[in-house]
């Protein structure tokens, strides 16, 4: 799995209840372009603990 698409699958789970509530889609794409932009920093190893935090399988 590429770390878009773990960003695209975490950015999905955090706008889940009882997470958070999405508003709009707007909302959604900017966590994912947050996301995308952040994991380009991190190790695979770093962003599987943040996806297990949200309950998503790498």
């Amino acid at each position: 799995m590429t770390k878009d698409q773990l960003a695209l699958k975490i950015s999905l789970a955090m706008h889940k209840p009882p997470n958070a509530r999405i508003d709009t889609l707007n909302a959604y794409l900017n966590t994912y372009k947050c996301l995308c932009n952040y994991f380009k920093e991190l190790s695979m190893e770093d962003i599987a603990g943040i996806a297990s935090r949200y309950g998503v399988n790498v």
